[in-house]
């Protein structure tokens, strides 16, 4: 059975019994104290910004630190157009960080693209391979264990749950591909953009299936970028959308010398002269 396919009503109701016992389980469970960085089979990465702190970052960051106390984590804390509000908050996040041995904080006073973010993880990870995290997860005991039996650390990039909130990366798919795009200036389609560019090359995305991990949906209330943005699709930035159409060309059939992307749902054809710059060096 996989709880995922919650297509009755007793399978919903086992699936949120499941989470209802992962929740009591963390009350239960003592905070255990950071120690030196023994794992290093992998790091882990968070991106943040301010307005999440207390409702998302924190409970997901204290989680993770029960379950992964021997593990490097790191954190990017975006920017915020608000700068009083971010120096407040950069004060508050890195006082709370500087008690765990094992967290190490990347944080900037101006709004950055997500891409920009996911390549300063990479770049701050000392392990090869890294996990990077949305802080609007939610884990259950368990992650731990599924992480490091179920086969996704013997892969070089890979997705938890079809998802791009939560995915393992390597440095060699780096040295491979490129670094993420630090030309899409906000957040959204940055997934998008390094997906096609895997299927041009050829390379296969993992995908697995973790029942311990799920997204907190939640709809941002405010953005790093300014009081006021322009969105598609809900939550998503219309100047990625538009850096994204700017760099791809896109069909809804096949179309020769055009390659199929999953989480498109369509053919792609990259642009003339809109080739992926070399961000940092490798």
């Amino acid at each position: 059975m996989k709880i995922k396919d919650k297509t009755t009503p007793f399978l919903e109701y086992l699936y949120s019994l499941f989470w209802k016992i992962s929740r009591f389980s963390w009350k239960m469970m003592p905070q255990k104290a950071s120690h030196d960085m023994t794992n290093h089979r992998y790091s882990i990465g968070i991106t943040t910004y301010a307005n999440r702190y207390e409702t998302l970052f924190k409970p997901f960051l204290l989680q993770l630190l029960k379950i992964f106390n021997d593990t490097e984590i790191i954190i990017a804390v975006n920017g915020h157009y608000h700068q009083d509000l971010q120096r407040a908050y950069l004060d508050e996040i890195n006082s709370f960080a500087k008690q765990f041995k094992n967290v190490k904080v990347v944080s900037f006073m101006e709004g950055q693209g997500l891409s920009k973010l996911w390549n300063q993880l990479i770049l701050n990870s000392t392990n090869e391979k890294i996990l990077i995290c949305n802080d609007d997860l939610e884990i259950s005991p368990l992650f731990r264990r599924d992480l490091e039996h179920v086969g996704i650390l013997t892969q070089n990039i890979a997705l938890i749950n079809q998802s791009w909130s939560h995915f393992l990366i390597s440095k060699s798919i780096i040295r491979q591909v490129g670094w993420f795009d630090e030309r899409f200036p906000a957040i959204g389609n940055e997934d998008e953009d390094f997906e096609s560019r895997l299927v041009l090359m050829g390379i296969p995305l993992g995908m697995f299936h973790f029942r311990s991990i799920k997204a907190v949906r939640t709809i941002p209330v405010s953005y790093s970028y300014g009081a006021e943005v322009e969105l598609v699709n809900g939550k998503y930035l219309k100047s990625n959308k538009a850096f994204f159409d700017s760099k791809w060309d896109t069909a809804t059939a096949p179309v020769e010398g055009y390659h199929y992307v999953r989480i498109l749902k369509a053919w792609v054809k990259l642009r003339e002269g809109m080739e992926t710059p070399q961000f940092y060096n490798q």
